[in-house]
């Protein structure tokens, strides 16, 4: 124990009371001393912020963290009032909210392009008209044939050819609308699956948010459960378009922009599907209304909006088919000299299809009726007119005369505000100019999607980097405040030092 005491620093001595000459100038080495640890150990807590900011440099979504120092509360001693060196105040994040909540906005943006830019692709490739056999080809192929049977009706090989283009042109049609059918259909299975991941975002959201609330009630910074809890509202955004507000006790309340209450506080409130449906607390309306932006906002704008009005034209152009085509051919003579056959199959016959003179679902059940399927001899090329003789042709050039028919009828049908709004007027075009027009809206929607979120993934990224100028992780500047960190930390040292040596001064006079 002697030498222990002898071994003790002299300012202990005095704060212990066991040198009765030191504890005199007891005030003065309190000062000193309770300066000298304050720096310490701010400059300790200071570095390790440095340390937790540098370990997180390439952690996403991580915020870079900043210790606040401020003078203590000085004392006075006589009448002079002396400092007592420094402490930390508080670990606060460089956080620019502002830029963060244009990041969550424009991310429910750039989420909802890339979804309908993905779709609107794989459904310009069902059209392939830069491919092999796309429908213009195959539509004129069908022409052809029907001109070729007018330069000589009486030949069987050429009336066969003609009902082996027609079933091409037939399955084409069946094909695309098909093809489109199942595009609606897997919209739908991503939108259950990304219902589901949104329910289970806003469950963390809720769960963050009573950890945070709690850490703060007591006084407790909590900066990475706050940036835990922003880069799951930006996961949020992606898939639906959200706003937020954030309450006094740290936690957030999100709803959607459609004014849908996801999350208040701990408690959150889920999503689910029945069908192309979504349902909202389990109420058995649909909400999928009050789902806009992010990624299933762009799917359910597809599904309900774009992919039907597709569907619709492509169903009024096969359905104007096959009215002109029965009309004509109908009024004709074949090989016998019977009258009155359709050419294609009555696709109003189909189960569950609207009334006639309604075209939907033409495209999926258009066939060769089978007044002609398998019989080239009763395709009716002789006309009324004509003598009905196999060299007449008068119906089959009228028939191939459709092609250029600009007098037709038409109609082109608009499908907006998720299918409440669906109008159709008619166009006086032939059915090529018709088939063009839906092939150049579709690449026109298509290059217009790419070109916006080409945009939206500009302006992301530059959003970013504002933000990354402020709250990012810059290694070179937490180095440089290291240094700075180490140069305080070794002076509060030294200080401990020179007081002792100044105490030992002091009692050596004495």
């Amino acid at each position: 124990r002697g030498r222990v005491a002898e071994a003790m620093p002299c300012w202990q001595k005095a704060l212990k009371g066991e040198d009765e000459e030191a504890e005199l100038d007891r005030p003065r080495v309190e000062a000193k001393i309770h300066e000298a640890q304050g720096a310490l150990q701010a400059n300790q807590m200071a570095m390790q912020v440095i340390s937790h900011n540098m370990a997180n440099v390439n952690t996403p979504g991580y915020t870079r963290q900043k210790a606040v120092l401020e003078p203590q509360l000085a004392f006075t001693y006589g009448r002079i009032k002396l400092g007592l060196g420094v402490k930390v105040d508080s670990v606060i994040q460089c956080f620019d909210q502002f830029t963060t909540r244009m990041i969550h906005q424009k991310a429910a943006s750039l989420k909802e392009y890339e979804s309908k830019a993905s779709v609107l692709a794989y459904v310009e490739s069902l059209w392939n008209e830069t491919g092999e056999a796309p429908l213009s080809q195959t539509l004129d192929e069908f022409w052809n044939a029907w001109q070729d049977v007018a330069n000589n009706p009486g030949d069987s090989a050429q009336r066969t050819a003609l009902l082996g283009k027609a079933q091409i042109l037939a399955q084409k049609f069946n094909s695309l609308s098909r093809d489109l059918q199942q595009t609606r259909s897997n919209i739908t299975t991503d939108i259950q699956s990304g219902i589901g991941e949104v329910n289970k975002l806003t469950d963390q959201i809720a769960r963050l948010n009573d950890q945070i609330s709690s850490a703060e009630t007591s006084q407790t910074a909590a900066n990475d459960l706050r940036d835990k809890r922003n880069q799951v509202l930006e996961e949020l955004s992606g898939w639906v378009g959200i706003s937020y507000i954030e309450q006094d006790n740290g936690s957030v309340t999100v709803l959607s922009t459609g004014g849908v209450l996801l999350v208040n506080g701990n408690e959150h409130w889920e999503l689910s599907t029945a069908g192309e449906s979504i349902y909202y607390n389990g109420i058995a309306s649909d909400a999928g209304d009050r789902i806009t932006g992010g990624k299933i906002g762009g799917l359910l704008d597809l599904r309900e909006e774009n992919i039907p009005q597709y569907l619709a034209n492509l169903d009024e152009m096969a359905g104007t088919l096959i009215q002109q085509v029965n009309g004509l051919h109908a009024n004709g003579y074949d090989l016998t000299g019977s009258t009155g056959n359709d050419f294609f199959g009555d696709f109003q016959i189909a189960p569950n299809l609207p009334n006639i003179g309604d075209y939907s679902g033409a495209a999926a059940y258009i066939s060769l009726s089978t007044d002609v399927l398998g019989h080239p001899e009763n395709i009716a090329a002789g006309s009324a007119s004509g003598s009905g003789a196999p060299g007449d042709n008068g119906n089959a050039l009228a028939i191939a005369a459709l092609q250029t028919d600009g007098t037709l009828s038409i109609r082109k049908w608009t499908i907006t505000d998720r299918g409440a709004d669906r109008s159709g007027s008619a166009q006086t075009e032939t059915l090529d100019s018709y088939y063009q027009d839906l092939v150049g809206e579709l690449g026109s929607l298509t290059e217009d999607t790419n070109q916006k979120q080409e945009f939206a993934q500009t302006l992301m990224n530059g959003l970013k980097e504002v933000r990354d100028s402020v709250s990012g992780v810059n290694l070179d500047e937490e180095l440089t405040e290291m240094m700075k960190v180490q140069q305080a930390y070794e002076a509060a040292s030294k200080i401990m030092s020179v007081v002792d040596q100044m105490m030992q001064t002091l009692l050596d006079l004495r």
